[in-house]
């Protein structure tokens, strides 16, 4: 007999650990399935940046979502608190940075663009920037600080929602989900530890989303990016804000850890830390921090990103299996998207359709899923 449960959620990344609390909080039995622990995948390789004016800048559609989800981290980052899970997040917002007047041109055309959409900006000059941070390369020339960005430890952040999660009876079944398929009352999950049924099936399995057989429907289509991150430390801060720069992203922690990002390689699944990978991490980063020359190496961590064509991710009701939900295909912005996500999600599961912001995200825009 397959084990019965309301919800299943396959995938144990940020994504999944979200939606299982979001779900056992409004009462459901919420099993997790997933081979690995929690956030083993590409959760433990995110810099955690919360920024949507800096990675939505490109769609209007992405920075709308990710503005929206940023708005909710303060009542999660309070709510997990007070359960006595508190997460490092930090507030101190992002600086984009320019070495020369192509990039200070740049700069004032997303200035213009932030002024647009009525977002909270201050242009820096030379001088400015490098009285706010000293450490920076004195090559560079501008600044763009938006001090309505913020940062989160992710790996912290997926222990404290599966921890406040299984405080509400969740629970994680290691094994690997094979396939998806309807059933006369429900979803049928399919894995190598025997089968169970439920309600309702959450399909939030990152770049491995593709890889599960769902009955009469296409791989799903996702696909791995691997990204490498540097986790640096020097003997005291060195930096007070999330800098960005067109060689790499730096996220400073108070303990003086600094994380360094990410390359972006379409390999497939190769979770490989790579020579060439780290030296060109390593080599961004010194340009734009020159005392990052003398910090610790700490260690490389790698995650495989999940992709998808438009750069959107994948959210919305299967319309091939009834109960089957989708809840993946976030890219590099699955720590910034989880609140809303795993509201939206629970929403649907209760009965309640997408808010409209979620259209572009539609399953369908693929075919028919």
């Amino acid at each position: 007999m397959p084990l019965v449960s309301d919800v299943v959620v396959i995938g144990g990344g940020v994504i999944g650990c979200g939606i299982a609390r979001a779900l056992a909080a409004r009462g459901a039995a919420v099993t997790l399935i997933d081979p690995r622990s929690v956030g083993d995948g590409a959760s433990r390789a995110s810099a955690g940046m919360l920024a949507p004016f800096s990675e939505g800048r490109h769609d209007a559609a992405l920075q709308a979502l990710g503005a929206r989800s940023l708005s909710r981290y303060e009542a999660l980052v309070h709510a997990l608190a007070e359960e006595g899970l508190g997460v490092p997040y930090a507030r101190a917002g992002s600086i984009d940075v320019a070495f020369d007047a192509v990039g200070a041109t740049v700069l004032d055309e997303v200035a213009a663009a932030l002024t647009r959409d009525r977002i909270a900006y201050e242009r820096l000059d030379r001088s400015t920037l490098h009285a706010l941070e000293p450490a920076v390369t004195t090559a560079a020339v501008a600044g763009l600080k938006i001090s309505a960005h913020c940062a989160v430890d992710v790996p912290a952040l997926v222990s404290a929602l599966w921890r406040s999660a299984t405080s509400r009876g969740a629970r994680l079944i290691k094994t690997r989900a094979l396939r998806i398929s309807q059933t006369g009352s429900g979803v049928r999950v399919e894995t190598g530890e025997g089968a169970f049924e439920a309600s309702r099936v959450v399909l939030a399995a990152g770049c491995w989303a593709g890889q599960v057989d769902i009955d009469g429907v296409a791989p799903l289509p996702v696909q791995p990016v691997r990204g490498q991150l540097l986790a640096l430390r020097t003997e005291s801060p060195i930096l007070g804000h999330t800098l960005w720069s067109p060689g790499c992203y730096v996220v400073p922690w108070h303990d003086g850890t600094i994380l360094v990002g990410a390359t972006v390689e379409h390999v497939g699944f190769d979770e490989r830390a790579t020579a060439a990978g780290v030296s060109q991490l390593l080599q961004a980063a010194t340009l734009l921090l020159p005392p990052v020359a003398d910090a610790s190496f700490v260690e490389v961590r790698v995650g495989l990103r999940p992709g998808t064509l438009d750069g959107l991710p994948i959210v919305g009701k299967s319309q091939q299996v009834d109960g089957l939900i989708y809840a993946t295909g976030h890219y590099r912005n699955g720590a910034l998207l989880m609140p809303l996500t795993a509201e939206a999600v629970a929403e649907l599961v209760g009965g309640t359709p997408l808010d409209p912001i979620w259209t572009p995200c539609d399953p369908q825009r693929f075919g028919a899923y």
